[in-house]
């Protein structure tokens, strides 16, 4: 019986040498399906709360200052996407309301029925 690749990627690294974990085993492994790329930094509430805020700012901006700026319909759309995984959390949620970003994101959304 031959293992897919999923099965072989969980059980190779964990196989048992005589004494032990093979240690070895594992860190060639690891090199081995390894791109040398780090693994994404993942956000504080806190990081995630202060870009609500400046996604906040930009909704609140009067369009011309934002098309003067070079941003685009896309890049606000973008911003949009980001804050709808963001408050997907329910405390996420409650942070954007409590830093008063619920009010201009229903105006925007409102005042752009196209998005």
């Amino acid at each position: 019986m031959s293992l897919c690749w999923i099965e072989s990627a969980i059980f190779f690294p964990l196989a048992m040498a005589k004494d032990g974990p093979d240690w070895d085993g594992l860190i060639k492994w690891s090199i081995a399906h390894s791109d040398g790329t780090p693994a994404p930094r993942a956000l504080s509430s806190v990081d995630v709360v202060k870009r609500m805020k400046e996604i906040t700012l930009v909704m609140q901006t009067p369009e011309q200052v934002v098309e003067a700026q070079g941003v685009t319909s896309a890049d606000i759309e973008d911003m949009l996407e980001e804050l709808q995984e963001h408050v997907e959390s329910i405390d996420m949620a409650n942070d954007l309301h409590s830093i008063g970003g619920l009010v201009p994101l229903l105006g925007y959304l409102n005042s752009h029925a196209g998005i």
